[in-house]
Order: structure tokens, then C-alpha cells, then sequence
């Protein structure tokens, strides 16, 4: 491999133009002339992606034609090595980099005054210091260029774009596609991949293309679920995804039925009646009503309820009415939610120590004793330890009896947890003082997860006659 050390031609790049400097033969005269150059001194390309750097130089030499044959060479700068790195060039007797192989290109014809490159695949390894060096031989001159290019390679931020309707009907099936913008203009392979609840697998494709579909039938209980669309980039180096949420609308037949819904969402219930006469509608939960029409041609009446807590969930009843008579429909809504840690403590008995615990949540969370870092068993007992834990709906209770003379010098903690999250209770012991009727000093509480809100739609067909 053959390089070219730069350095020995003693010339430096001049902040917005070219140096050219025009050696001649023994009994010529010599010429200094500046060149214009119309360059960009920073690039800033993603991991993974291309650029196109244009450059062009512009003459005010006459005498040198553009036409003249000349080779261009763009260099990368190495501060710790003699030699600097060849990236690119069209001249045929050099060899580049193997890194950058096919990776670099010299896209302009420098005999043309055109040094524009390209980069694909960028890797965080090419961010550096680069310079454009051109030789072009005239009738009586040998021409030098230098050039300087900083390119900076970050991470990946771009993500595929997934074509989706903004609502999906429950039972109907649905094509989302996944394109991701590559705008290097070369067929590179790509590699699709999806993952999400409503998929009955998870397909996957490769190819040259820059897009890929999936279909499914969504139900109503992949409402909120997430979709989930993973490119992976030429070279298999660099992958990044995007993921939506979905949308569906369902309908709740029948005069009862039951619906699970996450804390933080939001609902939208919807009654429809069909009589003659019109009938009134009214939205009861429980004893308590929620809303109320009058008598209308539509017999539509709906029911708002934004942001769900746990004092929301219940059964709720359309009740449509007229003169001949009246009918019914029902939802049983249940909210979902993280634990929450009740009346907790710890005192000072006879055998030893007694800590309560208890905690509310949907569904009815699990308890766990932690003694020093470790796990103690649960409904279990051993010399030291006595674990008594239930349930009942939405709470739970435990308690932890510990035999021990006086009070320890060690953490302990219960941990209420479910499908929604977990929360800790923890007891900090204060050993070594006056034995006070109740030990319990504080509670901390850790880690809460919760869900956006967003909107469902279900609606109660009523039919009078």
C-alpha cells in the first residue's frame, strides 16, 4: 500500500480559500494564486447513515484549463502517526484505507474542479480530521491543493416511521407499514422485525427495501397495547425502532359484561336506544346518576370518565325509560392499580418483635418480608422468623413476628406487589435506646408505575320495544 506524507509539501489550509501554489522548471517564473473554494468545513452524520459532502473549486487561472488531467485524494489526519490514512480517491494506483473501503468515495472529477464525497455507513470511529489534496499537471506547472473537512459521527436518532389508521376497529383486520427514511439512494439490505401483542408471531423480512407490512385482526383486548417496529441498518451494526400504541374501538354487547381497565386511562361509554316512544337514558353507578338526556330521535347519551382511579371502578348501568316501559345494560369496570402501603408498623412484645404490614391494590397484591437484604418466607416459620399473611378483594395483610431479645440493628421491609407495579415499606430500626411502645420510625416509599391516559370506546346497544 502506498501513502503520501503531506506534511514535506509545507502547505497549510487559509480559512475560507485554497492554496495553490504553482511550482515550475529551473528558468520559468513562479505563480502564487489563491483559489476560491465553496466547501462545507463540518459534517455531522449519523451512526449508520450516509452523507454527501459537495465541494468545488473555482479557478481564476486561464491557463490551466478545468480539463487538464488531475488526481484527488482525501486523507484522513493521523496526529500519531508519520503517514496519514487514504480514504478516497480516483486515482487507480492507490490503494484506500480497508476500513473505509467502499465506504469513501471521490464522487467529483478534481480535473473537473469538483472534489465533492460521499460517506456511507458511517462508524463512530470515522469521526475526525480530513483534508482534500489535489495534484494536476499543466504544460509548464504542478499544482498542490489542500482542503480540510471535519466530520462528526453521532449516535443514531432517526427512527422508522409507522404508517398506522388513528383508529382500529375490534374484528377488522389492518396492513401497518414501517418505512424507514433512507435517503443514501444505494439498495442496502434492511432488516425488518415486529413484536407486539396483537401479532400472532413476530415476522420479520430483509431486503433492499426500505419498508415493511404486517397485518393482524386486532381485538378489544389489544386496546393500549403497544406495536413495535425494529430496523437494523446495512452491516447489521446499528438497529433502532419506533413504537406505537394502538387504538381500538369495540363494542360491549349484551345487557352485562366486564371490562379491565389501567389507572391513568380514560374511558368513553356510550348508550344507544332505540324506541317508540323516545326514550330517557340515564348512566347510573351504583345508587349514584352520572348523566341524563331527555327524551330524543337519536337516543344517544354518553359518559365521560378522563383519568380512571380506583374509586371509579364499579358497575356501571345505562337505564333507558318511556311510558311503556324500561330496560337495562351494564359494565363492570375494574381499575387497575399499583399498590398502595397501608397502616404498617412495628412494636415491642413479649417474644419479640411484631411488624404489620397491609396494602390495597388491583389486582390483590402479594406481600414480602425482606430482613436484612434477604427474603424471608412467606405464610412460613422457622426458629427466628413467623410469616401470617391474606387476602381479601383488593387488600392484603401480613404479619412478622421476630424472636429476638432486644431490638436489631437491620433494616426491614414489606413489599406489596402485582402486575401493575410494586411499592416498599421500610422499617428503620433505631437499636440500643429506650424500648418505646411502638419501634416503627418511617416509611419510605419506592417505585410507582403507572400508564398514560388514554381513551377506549365502548358502547351498550339497548333495544326497546
Amino acid at each position: 500500500m502506498r501513502r503520501t506524507d503531506t506534511s514535506e509539501a509545507g502547505l497549510s489550509p487559509v480559512p475560507g480559500m485554497l492554496l495553490l501554489v504553482a511550482l515550475i522548471w529551473e528558468g520559468c517564473l513562479c505563480q502564487i494564486t489563491r483559489y476560491e473554494v465553496q466547501r462545507q468545513p463540518t459534517v455531522i452524520v449519523q451512526e449508520g447513515m450516509c452523507a454527501r459532502v459537495p465541494c468545488n473549486i473555482s479557478s481564476h487561472l486561464e491557463h490551466i484549463p478545468k480539463v487538464s488531467p488531475g488526481h484527488g485524494y482525501w486523507f484522513r489526519k493521523r496526529m500519531h502517526k508519520k503517514y496519514d490514512d487514504l480514504v478516497a480517491t480516483n486515482d487507480p494506483n492507490r490503494e484506500v484505507e480497508e476500513e473505509v473501503w467502499g465506504r469513501f468515495r471521490l464522487l467529483g472529477s478534481p480535473g473537473m474542479a469538483n472534489c465533492s464525497l460521499s460517506i456511507t455507513d458511517a462508524k463512530k470511529a470515522d469521526s475526525g480530521q480530513y483534508y482534500f489534496w489535489m495534484e494536476r499537471e499543466g504544460q509548464m506547472n504542478y499544482t498542490h491543493v489542500k482542503l480540510v473537512l471535519y466530520v462528526n459521527v453521532t449516535d443514531l436518532i432517526q427512527k422508522p416511521d409507522i404508517s398506522i389508521p388513528e383508529m382500529l376497529e375490534s374484528g377488522n383486520p389492518v396492513t401497518v407499514k414501517c418505512t424507514f427514511p433512507w435517503t443514501c439512494g444505494e439498495n442496502r439490505p434492511f432488516k425488518f422485525s415486529w413484536k407486539g401483542a396483537a401479532l400472532s408471531s413476530r415476522p420479520q423480512s430483509s431486503g433492499a427495501s426500505h419498508s415493511s407490512e404486517v397485518s393482524f385482526i386486532p381485538g378489544h383486548q389489544h386496546h393500549d397495547t403497544n406495536l413495535t417496529c425494529k430496523v437494523t441498518l446495512p452491516e447489521g451494526r446499528v438497529s433502532t425502532e419506533r413504537t406505537v400504541q394502538l387504538n381500538v374501538s369495540f363494542f360491549v354487547p349484551g345487557n352485562s359484561s366486564a371490562l379491565v381497565v389501567q389507572e391513568g386511562r380514560s374511558l368513553h361509554l356510550l348508550c344507544a336506544a332505540n324506541s317508540n316512544p323516545p326514550a330517557t337514558l340515564s348512566w347510573l353507578l351504583g345508587d349514584q346518576t352520572l348523566a341524563s338526556s331527555q327524551p330524543s330521535e337519536d337516543g344517544v347519551l354518553h359518559l365521560d370518565l378522563p383519568h380512571l382511579g380506583p374509586a371509579d371502578g364499579g358497575n356501571y348501568t345505562c337505564l333507558a325509560e318511556h311510558a311503556l316501559g324500561s330496560k337495562q345494560a351494564s359494565l363492570s369496570v375494574s381499575v387497575q392499580y399499583s399498590p398502595r402501603m397501608l397502616s404498617s408498623s412495628c412494636s415491642w412484645v413479649k417474644e419479640g418483635l411484631l411488624c404489620t404490614c397491609s396494602a390495597q391494590a388491583e389486582p390483590a397484591p402479594s406481600l414480602h418480608w425482606w430482613v436484612g437484604g434477604k427474603p424471608v418466607e412467606s405464610n412460613g416459620s422457622s426458629d427466628t422468623f413467623q410469616v401470617i399473611s391474606n387476602r381479601s378483594g383488593p387488600w392484603a395483610s401480613s404479619i412478622l413476628s421476630v424472636k429476638v431479645g432486644r431490638v436489631p440493628n437491620i433494616n426491614i421491609s414489606c413489599e406489596g406487589k402485582n402486575s401493575q407495579g410494586s411499592h416498599t415499606f421500610l422499617f428503620q430500626l433505631v437499636p440500643d435506646g429506650p424500648m418505646p411502645s411502638h419501634v416503627f420510625q418511617k416509611g419510605m416509599i419506592l417505585g410507582v408505575l403507572c400508564g398514560a391516559g388514554t381513551a377506549s370506546l365502548v358502547a351498550l346497544f339497548l333495544l326497546l320495544l
